[in-house]
């Protein structure tokens, strides 16, 4: 049998089994494909096709993990062939084809479930509590994701596809398959296990060290080695593979940070800028890479609100930028930017709630620049200026970036600097996203100044450039600014609208001690003599400072434990409250768990009641023809039911009884009368049939006689015959008896014979 035959065969089976809903064999039947003497070609595709589509159906036990080893075998048949390219494409678009064809199957059967739910759902979500919708979810929609994740896994494998000059594009373009799928689905599980698996490939193509030396002199690794050196190589010298790889990188970063999976965008992040650091060190690297790297980062960067990392990576963009029209929208959303970095040295506090975590996350965000810490918002305007940049930005946000330069803004100029951001808002839209943060840095620069300057402000002029001040706008938008973020101790005042500012009264006494410390005569300063200090002397104000630092540490320690109990006690009555309102919710939910429970148990039991009563109902009809009940009977409670149906029941008996009752009355009424009409015919009938009896017993009568006639004359000839031989029968007889009987010597002999037997004994 030809190679050939043996695919045609392997498939033939296959599909006669799948006819035969016989899945689980089908696949195996599938799986001899993978033995060397099967070939690639069109039946070996179609093999795979129909592989595909038993084990993406996900019917009768048949899972998507029976597919995944067809990859392996498959790069095995393919290695070192002219088909090689063209098979790794056909085997990624079956694939891709199916997993579509089961991600559209689940939703529409989710669908389907959601929106007509079963009776059996129903009962079920009723008693779990567990609604229709989830429920959906978890019997197609889930199953459909662990398939995604696995299948990507699988082709974004190392070994899956390949990173050769040929394979890496076909890789790519999976890649991308996967993403878009993904994200069109949303998917969040299965697109961070996408991600780790684009990750772990780029490291081993790209990052991991190629050792110098192999254990053993094993050829087959030293080979592997030398084919990733020389595809590494290929990799930077190819522009456009370099570049659609940034691309990937950039879609998927952007992906991650729409579907807020940010464990796998950090570690995606952490890969991403290791390989632009590994394509900017090798010679002529490519800068449209490094521009669309640095544009994506910074998508990512402003997304989670990290805004001095958005500038860094937006001015690097603009400053690779060639294209003049291009430059001046990216030059000036770098400025912007800057203007929305906060100062990193004056936000520090070292008590500030949740500081710590920040600059920790701020300090490992910078080791991937190579940074020391994060950037501040001084240096990277410094920055902006060495690299000319603020130069190319448009006129308007150059003029808007020199009314902020200044750390502290009055009224005058907080009005100037929202007018200008109107202006720039209204004619470059594309800057719009800029405009609230902005805002912010104008209120705070205003805050701080008038912080400076009075200890009170109305409520309503911190609506600065606006014409009519809006109470929704400082509800929802100032006063958590002021209280959440700006950092500026303050009390407010709702009654009369007014804001106090706590730390203004300290820095005016602290202002009058130095005026009035600056106009105090001073005493000269005491003559220069020797002092006789003795050691007595020494040991008394030694023990003087120690009791005091004693005292002083007992004070600081007492303080710290009055502080600590009512911390504790605070953090008790919270832990208490919060136990108790946890307790509170659980009693609701079970409230409402075990009266949705019991709604659904009597509705479950009104249903096993009706159907009952459809029962009882039914057999009433079968039993008593004619019996009509209305349908409306069933809906009734059991007490009316019965009552009901007791009644309508009598009453069709007693409508019945009365109606046979009449028809057995008129029949007996018929047969009556049948009967004195027939009588006269019956009397002639029976005395004709009385002559008939009697002449037929006369008959019987004389033929038995005849009959005894002749036996009797037949027995008297048999006699006549017999008396014959009589005398010869009488002396047969005694002969007959004599020859039986022996004679009386013979009896003499035998006794003698006998005791002379036993006289021989004794």
């Amino acid at each position: 049998m030809s190679s050939e035959d043996k695919t045609r065969g392997c498939l033939t089976k296959a599909q006669t089994l799948r006819a035969s809903g016989n899945y689980k064999d089908a696949v195996t039947a599938l799986q001899s494909l993978s033995e060397h003497g099967v070939p690639w070609g069109p039946m070996y595709i179609a093999a795979l096709d129909l592989l595909g589509e038993l084990c993406f159906s996900q019917e009768q036990g048949v899972t998507v993990d029976r597919f995944l080893p067809a990859f392996r075998w498959n790069r095995y048949k393919l290695r070192g062939s002219q088909h090689l390219e063209e098979g790794t494409k056909r085997i990624v678009e079956i694939t891709m084809k199916h997993l579509r064809a089961l991600g559209e199957r689940s939703q529409a059967n989710a669908k389907a479930a959601e929106e007509n739910p079963a009776e059996e759902d129903l009962i079920f979500a009723a008693l779990s509590g567990v609604s229709p919708a989830q429920r959906a979810k978890e019997r197609y929609l889930v199953p459909a994701e662990n398939a995604t994740q696995l299948v990507g896994n699988e082709l974004l494998g190392f070994n899956a596809i390949g990173h050769s000059m040929k394979m890496l594009p076909i890789y790519l373009d999976t890649a991308t398959e996967l993403i878009t799928y993904c994200q069109k689905r949303n998917l969040k599980r299965a697109i961070g296990r996408i991600a780790d698996a684009f990750v772990r490939f780029f490291k081993r193509f790209l990052l991991s060290p190629v050792p110098s030396t192999v254990e053993g002199d094993n050829p087959h690794l030293i080979a592997t080695y030398k084919e990733l050196e020389a595809d590494r190589e290929d990799f930077y010298k190819a522009g456009a593979i370099t570049e659609r790889t940034v691309q990937v990188f950039s879609h998927l970063l952007q992906t991650l940070t729409s579907m807020n999976n940010w464990h796998a965008a950090w570690s995606t992040l952490q890969c991403f800028t290791r390989v632009m650091h590994e394509i900017t060190q090798h010679p002529d690297p490519s800068r449209e890479c490094q521009i669309l790297a640095n544009l994506a980062m910074a998508g990512v960067f402003w997304k989670c609100s990290h805004y001095a990392f958005h500038a860094h990576c937006l001015g690097l963009a603009a400053f690779l930028i060639d294209d003049k029209e291009n430059v001046v929208d990216t030059a000036s959303r770098a400025v912007l930017a800057t203007l929305c970095a906060p100062n990193i040295n004056r936000e520090k506090k070292s008590f500030g709630r949740g500081s710590d975590s920040i600059f920790e996350k701020n300090a490992r965000i910078a080791q991937l620049f190579g940074l020391q810490s994060a950037p501040a918002g001084l240096s990277l305007w410094q920055r902006l200026q060495r690299m000319e940049v603020l130069q190319r930005a448009h006129p308007e946000v150059q003029a808007l970036d020199k009314l902020l330069r200044n750390e502290l803004a009055d009224e005058k100029v907080a009005k100037q600097a929202i007018e200008q951001l109107s202006v720039i808002v209204q004619k470059f839209p594309g800057l719009a996203m800029y405009e609230k943060p902005l805002r912010k840095v104008i209120l705070q620069r205003y805050l701080e100044c008038m912080a400076a300057q009075t200890t009170r402000v109305e409520a309503s002029s911190l609506q600065i450039g606006e014409t009519q001040a809006s109470e929704e706008v400082y509800i929802h938008e100032i006063e958590p600014y002021i209280l959440n973020e700006s950092g500026i101790s303050v009390e407010i005042d709702h009654k009369t609208g007014s804001i106090s500012f706590s730390h203004t009264t300290k820095t005016r006494v602290l202002e009058a001690f130095t005026a009035l410390a600056e106009r105090v005569d001073r005493h000269p300063a005491a003559p220069r003599r020797k002092l006789d200090i003795r050691p007595e002397q020494l040991q008394r104000a030694h023990d003087r400072s120690s009791i005091l630092h004693r005292l002083q540490h007992i004070c600081e320690e007492t303080a710290e434990a009055r502080r600590q109990r009512a911390k504790e006690k605070e953090e008790e009555e919270r832990e208490n409250f919060r136990l108790e309102r946890i307790q509170n919710e659980e009693k609701k939910k079970e409230a409402a768990r075990l009266a949705q429970e019991a709604r659904g148990l009597a509705e479950y039991q009104e249903h096993i009641n009706q159907n009952r009563r459809k029962v009882a109902l039914r057999r009433l009809q079968e039993k008593y023809k004619g019996f009509v009940a209305p349908a409306t009977l069933i809906q009734k409670n059991s007490t009316e039911f019965v009552q009901e149906l007791t009644a309508r029941l009598t009453e069709h008996l007693k409508r019945t009884t009365q109606q046979k009752t009449a028809d057995v009355t008129k029949m007996n009424h018929f047969e009556r009368a049948c009967r004195e009409i027939e009588i006269p015919k019956r009397k002639a009938i029976e005395l004709e049939e009385a002559e008939q009896h009697k002449a037929e017993r006369a008959a019987a009568r004389e033929n038995f006689l005849i009959q005894h006639r002749k036996e009797f004359e037949k027995r008297q000839l048999d006699n006549e015959i017999l008396k014959k031989f009589l005398k010869e029968a009488a002396v047969f007889a005694e002969q007959t008896q004599m020859k039986g009987k022996a004679s009386k010597r013979d009896e003499q002999q035998m006794l003698l014979q006998k005791e002379k037997e036993r006289l021989q004994g004794l």
